[in-house]
């Protein structure tokens, strides 16, 4: 089965049901099945074969699917481009796929200019490009391989250059599958299209609702006041609020009557945004996953995330999990499904570096208690070894973010003479917040080795354009002068909060 298999299902058995809707857009089954045809031939008049790429710089609207749905009948694939990157960033993507076609929205023609778009094959979309589309002669070409690849998606390069993932029609369809499971989506349902069609969690969400023949709302932003007013109007089920759940359900415009469920990150949302949902009547599934492994993975309950405070759930059926480590202990997770990638393009070491023994070793630090409940711990490359011991950041994080003065919060490992390496954690605090009272909230929290022996109060914690927390670069940054150290005697007793120096003479401290 191919990616537009599903908009041929969907014109067959309802035609006349929406498919999309929404900021100015409506589409019928019959008409996105009929739009992927036309892109199909458009794209093979112009020249695209099987195994080519055509860059995709667009916000959300149905060209985005359609023009991939169009590829996929070809044997070629779409490289969905971050709208939030640098021109830079967007040509080296470009380069490194050997992409020589693009489809660009207008609103985006000044980057898509810096970044040298227009001087491959180029469509804008809008009127120019809906007379191409209806204008594309006929095109007899073979019928492509399932497992070939449709989409090439970058990941987000914190840790080195960003890698293309090659993603293929197989997957994608079982990954649909995979979502419709895990948020059981039907056609009765309308889910709201607010995460960004470059990412594959916002792919796979809309292509599961299209997959049961449902509704994709598209809303003009996802901020919460460009959202809650399109939730409303047009009967939103099923959601997601990209900039916080919390933030969203506070806001004055709130309005989710009509809502069912809805989903985020897995073992991110505080206590109070879950009772809140509960009291409201309103589902909610947490969701773990990555791009090398096809989107989703696994998926908590509300009741999980209330009962299991930091799981991200149990894996779905398709998978085959396995944690490098005896039960109970923290390992390395490997998955091993159908919906893996297949590889990372043109560079086949650390294909085989990631996809060794036919698992996809995630580079996640996670723990499966007796119950098959898997809990996220740290990224690999983000702990932190201390004195021989094992630091999760992320552990950390979470308890310096349960703070009610904490709004934000990163922690990294620095160098340290005595240790190898100390805990250090950059905090945007609400008010007046210090490192003393900030240790104070870790002791009984956390053992001594892992509460933050440095702490750096920040305006804002970098992230990249997924919202990443760059924390090589925090690494990197690190000034002694520019933080505050906990006495050493302090950090090992657990007695008083002794500050070493304050801003500006925190490193005066030997180690």
């Amino acid at each position: 089965m191919l990616l537009a298999d599903l908009a041929h299902r969907g014109a067959t058995l309802w035609p006349e049901r929406t498919a999309i809707t929404g900021n100015g857009h409506h589409r019928t089954y019959r008409e996105l099945h009929e739009r992927a045809e036309a892109w199909r031939r458009l794209l093979a008049g112009s020249g695209v074969r099987a195994g080519d790429r055509i860059a995709l710089l667009s916000v959300n609207v149905p060209d985005v699917l359609e023009a991939a749905f169009g590829a996929s009948l070809i044997g070629a694939a779409v490289v969905p481009l971050n709208v939030r990157l640098s021109a830079e960033e967007i040509r080296f993507q470009v380069r490194d796929a050997g992409a020589r076609h693009a489809v660009v929205h207008p609103a985006l023609e000044p980057l898509a200019r810096s970044a040298g778009l227009h001087a491959l094959t180029c469509w804008t979309i809008g009127p120019e490009t809906e007379t191409a589309l209806s204008r594309a002669p006929a095109s007899d070409l073979p019928r492509p391989d399932p497992d070939a690849p449709v989409m090439q998606l970058y990941t987000s390069g914190t840790t080195g250059r960003p890698k293309g993932c090659l993603l293929s029609n197989r997957a994608w369809v079982v990954a649909s599958s995979n979502v419709v499971q895990a948020l059981g989506l039907t056609g009765d349902d309308r889910l709201l299209g607010a995460l960004p069609l470059f990412h594959v969690a916002g792919y796979g969400a809309a292509l599961a609702q299209l997959a049961v023949g449902g509704t994709v709302v598209l809303p003009p932003g996802a901020a919460p006041e460009q959202v809650w007013p399109v939730i409303a109007e047009h009967g939103v089920t099923v959601a997601i609020f990209p900039t916080g759940t919390g933030r969203a359900l506070r806001h004055e415009a709130a309005a989710p009557a009509t809502l069912r469920l809805l989903f985020g990150i897995a073992a991110t949302e505080r206590p109070r945004t879950l009772e809140a949902l509960r009291e409201l009547g309103i589902d909610y599934r947490g969701i773990y996953g990555s791009t090398e492994a096809g989107n989703f993975v696994s998926i908590s309950t509300l009741a999980d995330e209330l009962a299991r405070p930091g799981t991200v759930g149990r894996p779905l059926p398709p998978f085959d999990i396995s944690v490098d480590a005896p039960p109970g202990e923290v390992g390395e997770l490997l998955v091993r499904g159908a919906t893996l990638m297949s590889g990372y393009a043109g560079l086949p070491e650390a294909t085989a570096e990631a996809l060794r023994g036919g698992w996809l070793h995630t580079g996640d630090l996670l723990r499966l208690d007796v119950d098959g409940y898997l809990y996220f711990v740290d990224r690999a490359k983000d702990m932190v070894k201390s004195g021989g011991e094992n630091v999760y950041s992320a552990e950390v994080e979470r308890v310096l973010a349960g703070h009610p003065a904490v709004l934000d919060v990163a922690v990294v490992g620095v160098p340290d003479r005595r240790w190898g390496e100390a805990v250090k954690a950059l905090v945007v605090a609400r008010g007046e917040l210090t490192p003393a009272e900030l240790d104070a909230h870790c002791r009984g929290r956390l053992g001594g080795f892992k509460r933050p022996r440095w702490y750096e109060l920040v305006e804002a914690i970098p992230r990249n354009h997924s919202g990443k927390i760059l924390k090589r670069e925090l690494r990197a940054a690190h000034d002694p002068a520019k933080a505050v150290r906990i006495s050493e005697d302090d950090r090992i007793s657990g007695d008083g909060a002794k500050p070493a120096g304050g801003q500006g003479g925190g490193g005066s401290v030997p180690a």
